[in-house]
């Protein structure tokens, strides 16, 4: 089992970016007097014969032949010593280190709503954690045909799987949903959020890899769109909605390519409609509760005073509190005194 006349060889990662997945050392087979250093954040898998023998997670300086074969002669013969010619294997250094990668949709997607079927459109972007789920895999489809593979290789896959995914987390199982839910994507975020990471773990699990978590870091609009959003916000301190509603149409019309696109038209004006729709109703309804006011006449005159005057506009008397009125009563034609019989019993004025 002495192996004469093998150098000595380091085998170790001297990483040099941090958005590299995998490092293959380039020697093929492991020599007498071998040491393996193991430097934070990495593991170290040694794979022969189409099989990961054992993968190495601590960081240290190990000795080949006292501390790693070894190990390996516990694994039913796993390695075998070739005559001088040392252990025929190969050995893959991954970044075990958190893989954090930043995401967004290259272009908005277009989600249908009753007030615009053709869609509005709308962006996401965040960040994801990148994990490794299964190294014989990983080793098999990637680091077995291909010399590095980093966090751009892995962005470029899930770019192109993120915009149906979005989609599909934002309309559930719905043909379409509502303005306002469109609007308050953000307070379902974590609810969005994991179901791209599960759509997105399946995606990557076909060559060994997974997605761990997924962050939300804002949902984005058209900046037509956020405009009138925001519009629409402010107009509940405005007090005539109906007023801004109509002025708001009118410059959407009147304004060469105010709106940028009929989407984003659609959604502004389906989201001024709606809140100007609501504003009013509760306005009208609370002039609806206010009591009404019965109208005064003066009773030296009996010309109508308007509400809230002291004294009447016609002849000047001081307004008093307008009598109860009861079935049978009426006015005196001539001195416009309330009577209930068919005499005025001030002027004697017949008053049937």
């Amino acid at each position: 089992m002495a192996w004469f006349g093998q150098g000595k060889d380091t085998i170790e990662w001297e990483e040099f970016r941090d958005d590299v997945l995998f490092y293959k050392w380039p020697g093929k087979e492991i020599k007498k007097g071998a040491h393996l250093i193991l430097r934070p954040g990495q593991k170290a898998i040694f794979y022969a014969d189409g099989e990961v023998g054992a993968v190495f997670e601590r960081e240290g300086n190990f000795d080949i032949a006292s501390e790693i074969v070894p190990f390996f002669s516990t694994l039913k013969g796993w390695f075998s010593l070739r005559g001088d010619s040392g252990m025929r294997a190969e050995v893959y250094f991954v970044n075990a280190k958190q893989l954090l990668l930043n995401w967004g949709t290259r272009q908005r997607v277009m989600i249908p709503t009753p007030q615009v079927p053709a869609g509005i459109p709308v962006g996401c972007n965040g960040n994801l954690v990148v994990a490794f789920r299964d190294y014989q895999r990983f080793i098999q489809t990637v680091a077995g045909v291909r010399s590095t593979y980093s966090l751009e290789d892995i962005s470029e896959r899930i770019m192109g799987e993120l915009s149906p995914i979005l989609s599909e987390a934002i309309l559930g199982k719905q043909q379409m949903i509502g303005v306002n839910a469109l609007t308050g994507l953000q307070q379902n975020s974590r609810t969005i959020s994991k179901f791209i990471c599960e759509e997105l773990d399946k995606e990557l699990s076909d060559f060994g890899l997974g997605v761990q978590d997924v962050n939300i870091l804002a949902f984005n609009y058209p900046p037509e769109v956020e405009a009138m959003a925001a519009k629409v916000a402010g107009q509940a301190f405005v007090g005539d909605v109906g007023r801004y509603a109509t002025i708001s149409m009118a410059d959407s019309f009147s304004t060469p390519n105010a709106a940028g696109s009929a989407a984003a038209g659609g959604m502004g004006l389906a989201m001024g409609m709606q809140m100007a729709g609501q504003m009013m109703g509760t306005m009208a309804g609370q002039q609806n509760q206010q009591p009404q006011q019965p109208a005064q006449t003066c009773t030296a005159c009996g010309m109508s005073i308007p509400q809230g005057a002291k004294f009447c506009p016609g002849c000047g008397a001081a307004v008093t509190a307008a009598p109860q009125q009861t079935e049978g009563d009426r006015f005196c034609p001539n001195c416009r005194k309330m009577v209930s019989g068919n005499f005025c019993p001030d002027c004697g004025t017949k008053t049937v």
